[in-house]
């Protein structure tokens, strides 16, 4: 990825940039790199991380939210959109995903990654806290 040609804008919750990542459909994503006013290497860093392992992230991340929703919702994983991804400015190796999901479209899903495992899991509050 070409970080001199991203096009880098504010969120309310700090500094983002969308990318397109394949495995989770062709929108674009938001990226937030929390609390955070300018791109720095870290955030370049995290970013190409998420890219290069995509797959590997798509996997785990349905894997736990197939468990979690069939344990609190007891219903099957249908339609999970990404919606948003969370960096943490302090934090190596952890990532928040935000998804969209039909079978609660008021609360959304969190899913925190680090280390390639999955850290944690519910409401939407869980990607970027």
């Amino acid at each position: 990825m070409d970080f001199d040609k991203m096009a880098v804008y504010h969120e309310d919750d700090g500094i983002a940039v969308d990318v397109i990542l394949n495995c989770f459909g062709s929108q674009k994503i938001s990226v937030v790199y929390l609390e955070s006013d300018k791109c720095d290497e870290k955030m370049k860093i995290d970013i190409s991380f998420i890219i290069s392992h995509q797959f590997e992230l798509l996997h785990l991340i349905e894997k736990a939210t197939a468990s979690y929703i069939d344990k609190i919702y007891t219903k099957k994983l249908d339609k999970l959109t990404l919606i948003k991804i969370y960096l943490f400015p302090d934090v190596e190796c952890q990532y928040g995903f935000l998804f969209d999901w039909l079978g609660d479209i008021e609360h959304g899903i969190g899913v925190k990654i680090k280390n390639l495992k999955v850290e944690d899991i519910g409401g939407a509050e869980i990607a970027f806290l």
